[in-house]
């Protein structure tokens, strides 16, 4: 496991989102935009489509993708469908793809991605469709069927926004080049049960870790590899939230480590709130 690194992520904040909710904290540790992104789509998503009408206006559309090995976006979808028909004529497109929510935080404060290029026609080997039909059991019922057809994007840039002054570009170079967050995935029941059964732990970590000392409550919004990120609720000078980060020692390989790594996070907060100095925790293997 290679010690943890600036990722290049931290926000370039502009004026108006410095008078915004700040962020504090780790803020080099958040992942790059490039790997966020990718990892929101790694499993598949059911994403928002696209496309443009005869007339040149947008029309959106719901859409099941799966990615193959850069990380382009593939659609299976129907000659029938008016996006198809748009498809047809123009295959300029974007595919917007969000997180779940977490219950009692705003949903603006969560990762999403705009996926922007070019939807191709192309064939599949059998593995891109085996891919695609086990991200989306329902679709083996019609993706045989002679009416539809799959596409590629050619991805020409995306756009992540991982909450309030958490966004940038990443272009397909860069996508092609990140690896999907072994965490990112398997994140929401973790999640839920940090924020269900380990709120005050939570509060601890943002206070004490997170350089937010005037916390008063902070709920996970995010968790990866690298750390995890709080909704914050407290004074942060002028603001009532703040978005905190908190880094874990280490990167994380799987899942599994993520219980270890928050109980040592946990163990550091109360160490500082006890005035200890906590030792350095051992690498989780």
């Amino acid at each position: 496991m290679t010690p943890f690194t600036d990722h290049g992520a931290s926000p370039t904040l502009t004026e108006h989102e410095r008078s915004g909710p700040p962020i504090l904290g780790d803020v080099h540790s958040f992942p790059s935009y490039a790997e966020q992104a990718r990892s929101l789509v790694a499993a598949g998503a059911m994403a928002t489509l696209s496309t443009l009408t005869n007339d040149t206006f947008p029309f959106t559309s719901m859409a099941p993708i799966s990615v193959d090995g850069d990380a382009s976006p593939i659609i299976c979808v129907s000659e029938l469908a008016e996006h198809t028909r748009n498809l047809r004529r123009s295959g300029r497109a974007s595919v917007f793809v969000a997180a779940p929510t977490v219950e009692g935080v705003d949903p603006l404060a969560g990762p999403r991605a705009t996926y922007v290029g070019t939807f191709v026609p192309f064939d599949p080997d059998e593995p891109t469709i085996e891919r695609h039909l086990e991200a989306h059991p329902h679709t083996r019922g019609y993706v045989s069927f002679a009416d539809f057809g799959w596409w590629r994007m050619e991805v020409q840039h995306l756009r992540y926004v991982g909450g309030f002054g958490v966004m940038g570009w990443a272009g397909a170079e860069d996508l092609a080049a990140a690896r999907p967050d072994p965490i990112i995935g398997a994140a929401p029941p973790m999640i839920d049960h940090l924020n269900d059964d380990h709120a005050e732990a939570c509060t601890l970590i943002a206070r004490h870790l997170g350089c937010a000392e005037t916390t008063e409550s902070a709920t996970v919004t995010e968790l990866d590899r690298y750390g995890v990120t709080f909704a914050a609720t407290g004074q942060f000078d002028e603001h009532r939230f703040a978005t905190v980060r908190v880094a874990f020692p280490l990167p994380l390989d799987a899942a599994e480590q993520v219980r270890g790594a928050t109980v040592e996070l946990v163990r550091r907060a109360r160490a500082v709130t006890t005035g200890s100095s906590p030792s350095e925790r051992p690498e989780h293997s």
